[in-house]
């Protein structure tokens, strides 16, 4: 995302009017300080991306704010404003953190090469955080392992669906990947350079999910202190993934399925309609087709939803993969922490048999536990009990 809002501190007021006039050409909001002290204020009040500050100030000067601000908000860039008699305090400065300097007096050439850098900085630094996000998902799996009937069928619908921009529904039972599944459809798919943005329908209220997913004009409700854009736009030329769309309120649906339809929406408080291409993954645990029936979920909605139908097994429908999630969590945990616990056959076997109620997820935090809490050596089938009460014969025949 690219800068869109930064505080400007400066005891000049001529500098700090200079730069409230120039960012806004390059659609950043500003917001003005007098001294460190006020602007650190003003970020506590609402984080802002940028801050663009003087070296020298009374009472708090640039370079304790950087400090401070270093502390609070590490990823927020610091530029520091300084005239060419204290180009060393600039120089300092960026040893101790800052990511550029404006040397004094600057005009809007200056002000609109900064932000291209930072801008460029912004996006490396996105797609750094992908590739990290990216590898440690492949390393870990996360529940697309196994060779069973049910996830290569699984794999096949995955590859497929990922090569057009068709609307995707993943149902499932909590715990099974369905998460894994919308970033497969992205990472497979011609979109896999743009971004993949997604948000939890669960988390929040009507108001605020509303907001989040096309955001919202300056003053269009308290505390809109500025114009933001939403998922929807942050995810254009990419994915968008709605997990849990089954919570959303009857009249969100009606506007989702608006921006389904006619691809462009209204920010809050807003009247100007935004085109995006986005392509759409929804995720729930589930039955939407009975939820429709119960009237709480729109029919028209979910005809939308389900262009792409993807079912995720659980996993006690495939307990033949159950070794293999073991042994590949068992090899993931004990190499990031250095134990040495291995599981005997008996253990294995009681592990096998467990219905696992909480799928993936489940087994996950279970080899988690016990590679944290079994020592080092073998655990056989007492231990297991011990370390894990859950697994008692009667759970694990029912996976209750």
């Amino acid at each position: 995302m690219p800068i869109r809002s930064a505080v400007v501190a400066d005891d000049e007021i001529l500098n700090r009017e200079l730069l409230a006039e120039m960012l806004p050409r390059f659609q950043v909001q500003v917001r003005t300080a007098k001294d460190g002290v006020q602007a650190l204020k003003a970020l506590e009040a609402e984080p802002a991306d940028l801050l663009i500050t003087d070296v020298r100030m009374p009472g708090m000067g640039g370079l304790k704010l950087l400090a401070k601000a270093r502390e609070k908000w590490p990823e927020m860039p610091v530029v520091m404003m300084t005239a060419f008699a204290s180009v060393e305090s600039a120089v300092e400065s960026m040893r101790q953190g800052a990511y550029d300097y404006l040397m004094k007096p600057f005009g809007v050439e200056q002000v609109e090469a900064l932000l291209l850098r930072l801008n460029e900085r912004q996006q490396l630094v996105r797609t750094v955080t992908a590739l990290k996000s990216e590898a440690r998902d492949r390393h870990r799996g996360r529940g697309m392992l196994g060779d069973s009937p049910a996830m290569a069928t699984l794999r096949t619908t995955v590859e497929r669906a990922a090569r057009s921009s068709a609307t995707v529904l993943v149902r499932g039972e909590s715990g099974t990947g369905k998460e894994l599944v919308a970033r497969a459809l992205h990472e497979q798919s011609p979109r896999a350079a743009g971004p993949f943005v997604k948000v939890n329908c669960a988390a929040l209220t009507e108001t605020l999910l509303t907001s989040e997913l096309f955001g919202h004009e300056k003053g269009s409700f308290t505390g809109a202190t500025e114009q933001r854009p939403g998922r929807f736009e942050l995810a254009d030329g990419g994915t968008l993934l709605l997990d849990e769309i089954s919570e959303i309120s009857p009249e969100l649906q009606a506007k989702l399925l608006r921006v389904l339809e006619e691809r462009e929406f209204e920010r809050v408080g807003g009247g100007r309609p935004i085109k995006v291409d986005v392509r759409i993954v929804a995720t729930t645990n589930r039955d939407l087709q009975a939820e429709v029936a119960e009237r709480r979920f729109r029919e028209d909605l979910f005809y939308r939803l389900n262009v792409v139908p993807v079912m995720l097994p659980p996993l006690r429908e495939r307990l033949s993969d159950v070794a293999d999630l073991i042994a590949h969590y068992l090899a993931t945990f004990t190499a990031e922490t250095g134990a040495k616990v291995r599981l005997g056959a008996d253990a294995l076997a009681l592990l096998a048999a467990y219905r696992w109620p909480g799928n993936v997820r489940e087994l996950v935090n279970v080899v988690e536990r016990l590679v944290v809490l079994g020592g080092d050596g073998e655990l056989d089938a007492a231990t297991l009990r011990e370390l894990l009460p859950e697994l008692t014969p009667a759970r694990a025949r029912r996976g209750q």
